[in-house]
């Protein structure tokens, strides 16, 4: 959701002993489409990120309606424009994830536009420099986590209600690999994952009663404009992968995982973190 500012945080690339680097695969593209979600509808937060419009897409290739939430305007529009050509309805709003109306509005929108609301991707993120805490001022701590974290508690107030009027759903919260091991210069960035994991375990206890799945999903280091951005060229971003793979992930990885979550396939799934890290977390 809010810009990434670059840092100059030179980062070293790990290859376990023995392996390769690995491409990507190719995933579901349209035409391809197995209607998991069909039916569903969705709403999406940092929707025209690069993790956000894929998983957005992909979600409207399995036949779900998707209402996308983000402040970057022309990102919004890439998103929807990529969700339509996959088949799938969409409605956006472009709008800070960190203020109660916003959360307010894209439930409303869910159901004025599409009638119900089945699943809830809070996938928002805002980023700092990397620095010790020391080097933070509280006014970037509180943005960040008001960005990373409060947004996940706002949108899942507001729709939770809509779920279990609908007869359930499934909320995912992107955390991420770092929510569960460290790296330097990312203090709240590790934080706001790290509570995102629990927050996800809490809620799922607290609301399986309504038929409502809680999970978190966390990436490693994927190649988006986001994590890119941080570096001086592509080829520096992609030997900072650290992964068992040897590669970045790419985002249609990251949303295969959340189609997973939101289909019928994880019917039996909540309270858990699903790390689809390519290792990095294995070292």
């Amino acid at each position: 959701m809010g810009k990434s500012r670059q840092s100059s945080l030179t980062h070293h690339a790990f290859t376990a002993p023995g392996t390769m680097s690995m491409m990507a695969p190719i995933l579901l593209t349209k035409g391809t489409s197995m209607g998991r979600l069909q039916g569903k509808v969705a709403i999406v937060t940092g929707a025209g990120g690069g993790i956000g419009t894929a998983i957005s897409r992909q979600f409207a290739s399995e036949g779900a309606a998707v209402v996308g939430v983000d402040v970057d305007t022309g990102a919004l529009a890439r998103m929807a424009a990529a969700v339509r050509a996959a088949g799938g309805g969409v409605s956006t709003l472009s709008d800070d994830v960190a203020d109660d109306a916003t959360a307010v509005a894209a439930v409303a929108c869910a159901l004025a536009e599409f009638g119900r609301l089945d699943v809830l991707v809070s996938n928002a993120v805002y980023d700092l420099p990397l620095a010790p805490l020391t080097g933070l001022s509280l006014a970037d701590w509180r943005r960040t986590m008001a960005v990373n974290l409060d947004s996940a508690f706002l949108l899942s107030k507001h729709a939770i209600p809509a779920m279990d009027a609908g007869g359930g759903g499934s909320i995912i919260l992107v955390a991420s690999q770092l929510g569960s091991v460290a790296r330097p210069g990312r203090p709240w960035y590790c934080a706001a994952k790290g509570a995102l994991i629990q927050l996800a375990k809490a809620m799922a206890l607290d609301h399986a009663g309504q038929h409502i799945r809680v999970n978190s999903l966390s990436p490693g280091p994927v190649e988006t404009d986001r994590y890119v951005r941080n570096f001086d060229t592509l080829e520096a971003a992609r030997a900072s992968h650290h992964t068992l793979l040897g590669r970045l992930g790419a985002p249609d990885e990251i949303a295969a995982g959340a189609v997973f979550l939101t289909s019928d396939e994880s019917a039996f799934m909540t309270s858990t973190d699903l790390l689809i890290d390519g290792g990095y977390t294995a070292v």
